[in-house]
């Protein structure tokens, strides 16, 4: 009797299981990416809505009371959120063994910085009105940390379609309350409201999913959660140092300056924070998938860095350029009257979120690197430098440059350290993170982006402002396409791959028998 194998090989077999974790990941990606664009938008009309509402000042201590509070609360997020992106997508099972003993932790813990937080704001001597406002934030800080292990488990799960839908339903609870206590005219203090509802509406949902994809139990495991928060460590301070050095800023700014160049920067922030329109599918589909690579192999690792690379450029550049040369439109469209000051800070914040997707991918590919280390080290050395950078920039151009001088001040030194982290990372990646051909497309889309900055210095005066930046994103589209940064090729094989639904099943093995002779 003879044996017929129709079983593909091993290496058919796992080339087929990458072609469906792929395929998963386009899924998850435009899923995930559909409700980001109605998120997106509700979130654009809130940020035209609150500075209109507020005015400068007012908006200045909306801002600077949120970012108090996150500060603040720093210490909840225990470093979890990476540490369940990198280990719970190879064994989903895991994530039982800390999440009922960790959630006992962070309420703990929020009980207590609730306290000394009420306590820091009594001896302050902020307005009520604020103290109340930073107080709502407080809580609803607690509950966006939690609700971002809960998401985690479900990227790293992959299971992202009712996670998706949760997303738009708390953003509609959160723009819906803030539109209707803006047109009640309720005071500052209540204007946190609204996120805490939404953020506890996000954990319900969150809760019963993660139930039922992850059959995730509460349980107290005191000794696996011990293992759990040492490998968290560099994870959290990490996160720790990050979440300081995009907060401790405005709070400078509001104690060096006024409470008024806040608004402004909380302005031109706002603006520039669109660009990060794509920055959760970094977490939510890019570390998971990036995760399984790196348990294959260094090298599929690194490729898949690199072409990330390129993607994250190939976005972010173009809508740099539209936020540096309109800023000015932007920030009138945006803000309204009162906030033109912000337009230079914008222009100053717009290059940070280029650098801030490079080193999102970095990050990853050092953690899955083991290198989680080198991370804490660039952040820890990002938190240090961007608070001397504002104690020493504030006083200097507050009051030299004149109204934003304070806000430019806190722009540049984000900018600065942004600058220093970026090269920290790439340095430590060396040749994991640029290939000849990356290499090719970073030279090919600087020299677009120059003659687009000389056309539209060139049509300053001659033609207005909205007619000028159409010509230069024109010019921006045709010069990519022309010299090949942009391959129009590959953006179809994605959308290609997007429209294959449901994971192909592995080719069966088909054993046959015949007679001998």
């Amino acid at each position: 009797m003879t044996v017929n194998s129709q079983n593909p090989s091993s290496a058919e077999v796992e080339d087929g299981a990458r072609a469906n974790e792929v395929r998963g990941a386009v899924r998850s990606t435009l899923q995930l990416g559909g409700s980001l664009m109605v998120t997106y938008a509700i979130a654009l009309g809130i940020r035209a809505l609150m500075p209109r509402y507020l005015g400068p000042e007012a908006f200045g201590y909306f801002n600077w009371s949120e970012a108090f509070a996150a500060t603040f609360f720093v210490a909840t997020n225990l470093g979890l959120e990476t540490y369940i992106r990198k280990e719970v997508p190879v064994r989903p099972e895991h994530a039982s063994d800390f999440f009922g003993t960790t959630m006992l932790l962070r309420l703990g813990m929020t009980l207590i910085l609730m306290v000394a937080l009420a306590l820091v704001l009594h001896h302050t001597g902020e307005p009520p009105e604020v103290q109340h406002l930073v107080q709502w934030f407080a809580l609803a800080q607690s509950l966006i940390v939690v609700n971002a292990s809960m998401a985690a488990l479900l990227h790293s799960k992959g299971k992202v379609a009712g996670l998706s839908v949760s997303n738009v339903i708390t953003k509609i609870v959160w723009g819906g309350g803030l539109a209707l206590m803006a047109a009640l005219g309720v005071g500052i203090q209540w204007l946190a409201v609204p996120m805490v509802a939404s953020e506890a509406v996000k954990l319900v949902i969150s809760w019963r999913l993660a139930k039922v994809h992850l059959g995730l139990k509460f349980r107290i495991d005191i000794t696996a959660t011990k293992k759990v928060m040492k490998a968290c460590l560099p994870f959290f301070l990490t996160a720790a140092a990050l979440a300081c050095n995009g907060r401790t800023d405005m709070s400078l700014l509001g104690k060096l300056a006024s409470k008024e160049e806040v608004g402004w920067y909380g302005g031109a922030f706002s603006i520039a924070g669109l660009t990060f329109l794509i920055s959760p599918i970094f977490g939510w589909v890019l570390m998971p998938m990036m995760s399984r690579a790196a348990a294959r192999s260094p090298q599929e690792l690194s490729h898949l860095t690199r072409r990330s690379l390129e993607g994250v450029l190939a976005f972010t550049v173009p809508v740099m350029m539209a936020m540096v040369l309109g800023a000015d439109l932007w920030v009138r469209l945006m803000c309204g009257p009162g906030f033109e000051p912000a337009a230079l800070p914008l222009r100053v914040l717009s290059p940070i979120f280029v650098m801030a997707y490079v080193t999102m991918v970095s990050s990853i590919w050092l953690t899955m690197s083991n290198k989680e280390w080198w991370v804490t080290l660039a952040a820890t050395m990002g938190a240090v430098v961007n608070p001397l950078l504002n104690l020493a920039l504030i006083p200097w151009l507050y009051g030299r440059i004149g109204p934003s001088g304070g806000a430019t001040a806190t722009a540049l030194s984000m900018f600065f350290t942004e600058v220093i982290v970026t090269v920290l990372f790439l340095s430590r990646m060396g040749r994991n993170s640029f290939d000849r051909r990356s290499l090719v497309m970073v030279a090919k889309t600087a020299a677009v982006c120059a003659v687009c900055v000389a056309l539209d210095r060139f049509l300053v005066g001659s033609v207005s402002a909205w007619p000028r930046l159409g010509l230069t994103a024109s010019t921006y589209v045709a010069g990519v396409l022309v010299t090949g940064a942009i391959r129009p090729a590959e953006l179809l094989q994605v959308v290609r791959m997007a429209r294959q639904r449901g994971n192909a099943a592995p080719a069966e093995v088909v054993v046959t028998a015949t007679p001998t002779v």
